[in-house]
């Protein structure tokens, strides 16, 4: 059992450096069973730099969007509080937590500035410190800075992925520890990544998704997913047990479930490997099918579904430039 002097010395430096909670907001603390107790803690530490938290349990929501595959939309009273919550913290069973940052009310909150994020898994046992939100945020930033105004991505795995696509005129969507106004939610705090919204229409190749997918395989394949894809759609699935369960959401999705819809780095130096957090390590990329019209600049393509598809050790080619070769950064 987790130190609650440890959980909460954590909370602190969440609420205090990756939050950045100030005196008089209102802070919605939306949590499950199971989080209960990281929930007070994170509670206990707004309070500490007089904001005003309200613990609210949505377990009951959190088991009806884990029985489903789509974006879990919230119910009215739930999306009221998130859009109008100066900052939210999400601490929920991950799979669920992901999902939620790409519905209608997370939209709102953004839209009003507020500052939105999920709780990773392990409260109280990081070692987390402020150096090291430090370090996630300026990697990310250096990423973007040396992506700039892309064009063309072409990102390969010795697993077999091979897949071209565009973000031309796309802007970044920068998921780093610290919770800016008005940018759309992610977890933290180990998380990093740099997202973009991809040219709906241009990814072309193949996919082999060698490390998870969420929904489909949180916690690794059994055989690795391939996904064979033409003019921005996945039009072939191959696979065992789990490309079967991946056709099936696809089937009975809407039109735009397999749009290939986000291109995105990780760049977290502590994510755990073999869970849904380590779609933020770095040294791995991920690829969407779905939505990317509700959390990512310019995205068109909009769906009742996002599933994340991810690959390690990736190289990664930007308008015929190499970045990272084999998952090491090389700019």
């Amino acid at each position: 059992m987790k130190s609650p002097i440890t959980m909460l010395k954590e909370a602190s430096v969440l609420v205090s450096h990756a939050y950045r909670v100030e005196k008089d907001e209102s802070v919605l603390v939306l949590a499950d069973d199971e989080h209960m107790q990281e929930a007070l803690a994170l509670a206990s530490a707004v309070r500490a730099v007089d904001g005003i938290p309200a613990v609210m349990n949505i377990s009951s929501s959190v088991l009806d969007g884990m029985l489903a595959p789509g974006i879990p939309e919230a119910p009215k009273h739930v999306a009221a509080s998130v859009e109008n919550a100066d900052v939210t913290i999400i601490s929920v069973v991950i799979d669920y937590a992901h999902r939620f940052a790409h519905t209608d009310a997370v939209k709102r909150g953004v839209e009003r500035m507020a500052r939105i994020a999920s709780v990773e898994e392990g409260l109280g046992s990081w070692g987390l410190t402020e150096d090291d939100i430090r370090q996630v945020h300026e990697r990310t930033l250096r990423l973007r800075d040396a992506i700039g105004n892309a064009d063309r991505i072409h990102a390969t795995t010795k697993f077999g992925t091979d897949i071209t696509l565009s973000i031309k005129g796309r802007s970044a969507l920068v998921v780093t520890p610290i919770r800016e106004k008005g940018v759309s939610m992610g977890p933290l705090p180990l998380w990093g990544e740099l997202a973009y919204a991809v040219i709906e229409d241009s990814a072309n190749g193949r996919i082999v998704v060698d490390g998870l997918m969420n929904v489909v395989a949180p916690s690794g394949f059994k055989q690795p997913i391939e996904i064979l894809v033409k003019n921005g759609k996945g039009y072939e699935i191959k696979g065992g047990d789990e490309a079967a369960r991946l056709r099936g959401i696809i089937e009975k999705g809407d039109k735009g479930a397999n749009v290939i819809a986000e291109f995105a780095v990780g760049t977290g130096h502590k994510e755990i490997s073999g869970t849904l957090q380590e779609k933020g390590r770095l040294g791995t990329f991920h690829i969407a099918l779905g939505d990317n019209s509700r959390a990512y600049p310019g995205g068109q393509n909009i769906s009742g579904s996002h599933i994340d598809s991810l690959m390690r050790n990736p190289t990664v080619e930007v308008d015929g430039k190499i970045l990272i070769r084999d998952g090491a950064w090389v700019f």
